[in-house]
């Protein structure tokens, strides 16, 4: 996925299929939604402002599972800065209890090539809808507004393990927030349970390396001027 900080005119609407669109949002199926947004889009490029525009209402189970797809495959790097900055900030509006994400306008503005976000639905298509396959609603108990604040919560840890530039830092934790804001749609108190054990899994691995980072350097540190003869 490619991105790039030309100003989109991001008033324009540049969907053609909005009672697709409407449908499948109706249907809270994730993968209908996300096919009719990428499959509607007019042009090379589209920009970030006008996909969360497409999702109306209700948007931000639909954006962080949008944002959190392209580090679920191997990618380009670069890509997991792109992408984490949104799901940031969309976790933290969460916790604050914002009902509809916002992102400000230099965000919005960058723009994702139409072909390369096509290729990337096409080959998580089959798996969103094998898992969607499997929910139902489960454990109401785990949703409503402090559920919504939790899954906030996640969501930044996430983006945070995401955004830190160590390896295998983003592919667990970002499956792990795909799955869990399929269950929050779903209400599937099960699936989202497993969501977050794979996870807290991820985070786990994150501070494990933060930690040995910070002990390396450290040891560095200290042995440097011995290393130098000093």
């Amino acid at each position: 996925m490619d991105a790039k900080t030309e100003p989109a005119d991001t008033s324009k609407h540049s969907y053609h299929g909005t009672d697709d669109l409407h449908r499948a949002y109706e249907h809270r199926s994730a993968s209908a939604v996300l096919r009719a947004v990428i499959d509607n889009a007019e042009g090379e490029a589209i920009s970030i402002g006008e996909i969360i525009g497409a999702f109306g209402e209700r948007a931000f189970g639909f954006v962080l599972i949008l944002f959190s797809l392209p580090n679920c495959v191997p990618n380009v790097p670069g890509v997991a800065g792109i992408v984490g900055t949104p799901v940031l900030i969309f976790g933290i509006q969460m916790m604050l209890g914002h009902k509809q994400p916002w992102l400000p306008g230099f965000i919005l503005r960058r723009t994702v090539s139409v072909a390369k976000f096509k290729r990337l639905i096409d080959i998580t298509e089959p798996r969103l809808q094998k898992l969607e396959s499997y929910c139902r609603p489960r454990l109401p108990f785990l949703f409503g507004p402090l559920g919504d604040r939790v899954a906030g919560l996640f969501a930044f840890l996430v983006a945070v393990s995401v955004l830190i530039p160590f390896p295998g830092t983003n592919f667990p934790p970002s499956i792990a927030l795909v799955i869990a804001s399929i269950a929050v749609m779903e209400e599937d108190g099960y699936l989202l349970i497993v969501g977050y054990l794979i996870g807290l899994a991820g985070l786990a691995y994150t501070v494990t390396v933060l930690g040995a980072s910070y002990h390396l350097i450290l040891a560095t540190i200290h042995n440097l001027p011995s290393w130098l003869g000093f």
